[in-house]
This record gives structure tokens, C-alpha cells and sequence, in this order.
């Protein structure tokens, strides 16, 4: 049985072996900081305006 057909010896191999990808970047989205929310309420209109403020600067980007 080859190794590619063994599950735990595939785990093995990845483990021995990892191979790491780059993960996208985003710009163009507004600067925030740390929020404290009284109630979901509060929250879901604070993210409604966050979105609003990304479409009006014509939303982000993402780049590798």
C-alpha cells in the first residue's frame, strides 16, 4: 500500500512535511477600534454603518 492510500500515513506526511500558503491581504477597509456593546442591537447598527462606510470608499481589495 502506498503512503498516498493511508490515511494516518497521509497525516504523517503533511505533518512531516508542511507546506505553508500565503494568505490575501485586505485594503482599503476603514480603521476601528475596540467596541463594547450594550446589546446586539447596538452592535448590528455599528456593523450596518461600518459596511456603509466601505461602499461609500468603494469597497477593498484583496491582494496577495
Amino acid at each position: 500500500m502506498k503512503i498516498t492510500d493511508d490515511y494516518s500515513g497521509k497525516l504523517d506526511l503533511w505533518v512531516r512535511n508542511p507546506t505553508l500558503g500565503s494568505l490575501p491581504k485586505i485594503t482599503g477597509l476603514p480603521k476601528f477600534t475596540t467596541k463594547r456593546f450594550r446589546s446586539y442591537e447596538e452592535m448590528n447598527n455599528w456593523k450596518v454603518d461600518y459596511l456603509e462606510q466601505i461602499a461609500e470608499n468603494g469597497g477593498v481589495k484583496w491582494t496577495s
